[in-house]
């Protein structure tokens, strides 16, 4: 078992690792740090609540500490570009990177929407050694020429399914136009769709893959189990679990921004302290609220997805799901909430019969079944039909029909450390016939089509 000390050797990042009361490095860490250090691409995935974002940060920290700043006229260029797709990850992650680099005397530029214009021209017209953005914001100030990124050694994409999710493609693809070509690029992602993957694949020549095995997990540490109710009585089952459970602190999860409101305000009327978040909140509410949270002096916060994603609370002991997320890979970052950094979390799902499907999907990405059990009082007039992972309600399986992602599915997908392989899936009815292997033509740069034109090869090592 390895240690912080055998992967840095930077005085002050190890200095301020120790005083967080860090010592041991988690899986995702140890494989990334030292590929990281040696100048690699590096596509990293691993359960949240591991330690993805030290996994990153650290190493960074250690390299903007053996290469000298670029300053003219008081201006320091840019050399880190961290992208995240929400205001509120964006934010904690500024925080995140000045609380590591605490004495490595980095400034850190945060680029969000939300913030006093006047105050951040201001800290652009400094520049910063970091800066750390949303995507829309971020392209708004580049073309305004508010802000440099000639300088730009690293890119860092976080959350990156969020952010293809939340439609900043586009985005995306104008900003990386404007970086030197000549840089490393960083990609994490506590789940990896077929969409991340290509993006790796189109953006980072010869990047290691890291974690595969982990992607798309739920943290072992987490307890999850399901209630099947109607939809109609969920506030009321949210209110019998509170009062069952007596969680010190919980976050609750709703599909809709009306949806969190209603609930909270049922809340507040059964005597809960209660709050609620979502887009439609002004930026200082929105602080003020996730602040309190993180202080421990609010006691249930509902919400809809925008804190689903690398909001980190200490020592939250419970997440429950009033609504099933829309998208699956959702429900994993949604659960991630608690059980972080080894410790023990409980996850509560209420759903309702016209929610099967979604919840077939959630199954199948996590491939378990997650348990059932009635709530005392809430027992549905409308059942929830059996599911299981890749099945759809009422489906069966033909007799000899093989199972999905059996013995031949995994050999043809299992590479040896090191093997490059192309990053693409083709539907066997639309595949066509065999024919001999000859050498293709380069095809022309179209605007249309994937994120990045011309894929490249991943090169896949995993951490377990």
């Amino acid at each position: 078992m390895s240690h912080f000390g055998q992967l840095l050797d930077d005085e002050n990042v190890l200095k301020r690792v120790a005083k967080l009361g860090y010592h041991t490095p988690t899986p995702i860490q140890e494989a990334a740090i030292p590929h990281i250090l040696e100048g690699d691409n590096v596509m990293g995935a691993a359960p949240t609540g591991t330690g993805k974002t030290a996994a990153f940060m650290l190493p960074v920290l250690q390299l903007l500490g053996q290469h000298p700043r670029r300053e003219e006229e008081s201006y320091t260029f840019p050399r880190v570009l961290l992208i995240a797709p929400t205001r509120e990850l964006a934010q904690q992650l500024a925080a995140n990177f000045r609380d590591y680099g605490r004495n490595c005397g980095n400034r850190v530029l945060l680029l969000c929407g939300g913030q006093n214009p006047r105050d951040q021209f201001e800290k652009m017209a400094r520049g910063g050694d970091i800066v750390v953005a949303t995507p829309g914001r971020l392209y708004e100030l580049m073309t305004q020429k508010r802000v440099d990124l000639t300088q730009i050694q690293c890119l860092i994409l976080d959350e990156a399914d969020r952010l293809l999710d939340l439609g900043f493609a586009e985005d995306l693809q104008r900003i990386v136009r404007r970086l030197p070509e000549s840089r490393q690029n960083l990609l994490f992602s506590a789940t990896f769709d077929t969409s991340v993957r290509e993006l790796a694949a189109e953006l980072m020549p010869d990047a290691i893959e890291l974690g595969q095995k982990d992607a798309n997990r739920t943290n072992i540490n987490v307890s999850q189990r399901l209630h099947p109710v109607d939809h109609q009585d969920k506030g009321n089952a949210t209110v019998t679990l509170l009062h069952d459970h007596r969680f010190a602190q919980v976050m609750v999860f709703t599909k809709t921004k009306k949806g969190a409101d209603v609930l909270t305000e049922q809340l507040k009327r059964e005597g809960f302290q209660a709050e609620v978040l979502h887009g439609d909140k002004v930026q200082a509410e929105r602080d003020r609220i996730l602040d309190a949270f993180r202080e421990h002096k609010l006691r249930v916060l509902v919400t809809t997805d925008v804190a689903s994603r690398g909001i980190d609370i200490e020592h939250l002991p419970a997440v429950i799901n009033h609504d099933l997320p829309p998208i699956a890979h959702d429900y994993i970052h949604r659960i991630g909430r608690t059980g972080r950094a080894g410790e023990k979390g409980v996850a509560i799902s209420l759903v309702a019969a016209h929610e099967v499907d979604t919840l077939t999907e959630i199954e199948t990405l996590i491939g378990r079944v997650l348990p059932r059990e009635d709530l005392i009082g809430h027992v549905p007039s409308h059942s929830v039909p059996e599911t299981g992972p890749g099945i759809r309600p009422g489906q069966r399986k033909k007799k000899n029909e093989p199972k999905k992602g059996g013995k031949k599915g995994a050999a043809a997908q299992k590479t040896s450390l090191g093997h490059t392989e192309e990053l693409t899936s083709v539907p066997r009815a639309n595949r066509a016939p065999v024919r001999p292997v000859q050498k293709k033509k380069k095809a022309p740069v179209r605007a249309e089509g994937n994120l990045f034109t011309g894929k490249k090869k991943v090169t896949k090592r995993s951490i377990d």
